[in-house]
């Protein structure tokens, strides 16, 4: 959608006066002064006006769905066979609230609230993510401390984790994985690095919201508030290094 329409269907203004604001501006997406008139407004841009957030007036919803393996969490990739947004039946248009890969499943979350996606995979803010992986071997303590310590991904030290043994499946082990940022495939490559590569990976809460185990593989739920709440949960990052 067109800037100017957006900003006119969010009712501040009308479509001229919001040509006018850009302009001068007074107009932001995603925190950078808008100069393009023809600007195409996504799903999830963050646009203020004269320091004011705007959207849609529309509902917002919010729905936790049990990702299966092999469905893409995006919209827009052309070359994905399956996309987890095919999977939710609704009339209001709904996209993934950060990525959980093909390869993964688990808890993810769908909206249309571009405020609340922001909220929620902005690193700033420190969301807790929690998973179970099963890694191939056994890794030692010195190198799990050492993920657990944040190693350098493409010269970025990652934020200290947490992650606690659960059990050994024949030779293979599993762990609990607590994440405070989401960057790419960043498990998977964390433990690439000790060269105990994942064999799977499950998201299973975020925030203090858990997934309930009666969600199977492909169910889904519309979250009420307090489910919101719990998403957007305090971390208690405390017991992080430890």
């Amino acid at each position: 959608m067109r800037i100017n329409k957006f900003i006119a269907q969010s009712g501040y203004c009308s479509r001229r006066n919001a040509d006018e604001l850009i302009k001068n501006s007074k107009v932001y997406v995603n925190g950078t002064i808008l100069l393009d008139l023809s600007y195409q407004v996504n799903d999830t841009d963050i646009v203020e006006v004269e320091g004011k957030k705007i959207n849609l007036k529309e509902d917002k919803i919010y729905i936790a769905i049990n990702k299966p393996i092999g469905y893409a969490s995006t919209v827009k990739d052309k070359f994905a066979d399956k996309k987890v947004v095919d999977l939710i039946k609704s009339d209001t248009r709904v996209y993934p609230v950060g990525r959980l890969d093909k390869d993964s499943h688990g808890l993810l979350i769908l909206t249309n609230d571009g405020e609340f996606t922001y909220e929620l995979t902005h690193p700033k803010f420190e969301h807790k993510k929690i998973y179970e992986v099963l890694v191939k071997g056994k890794p030692n303590k010195t190198e799990i401390k050492q993920l657990k310590d944040g190693i350098l991904l493409d010269g970025y030290k990652l934020k200290k984790s947490k992650i606690e043994f659960i059990e050994n499946i024949k030779n293979d082990t599993k762990y609990r994985v607590t994440i405070f940022e989401g960057r790419n495939r960043q498990i998977r490559r964390m433990f690439d690095f000790i060269n105990h590569p994942v064999l799977d990976l499950k998201r299973v809460q975020i925030g203090n919201y858990k997934m309930e185990n009666s969600l199977k593989s492909g169910e889904y739920k519309l979250l009420k508030s307090k489910d919101l709440d719990l998403i957007r949960g305090n971390n208690d990052r405390s017991k992080t290094s430890k």
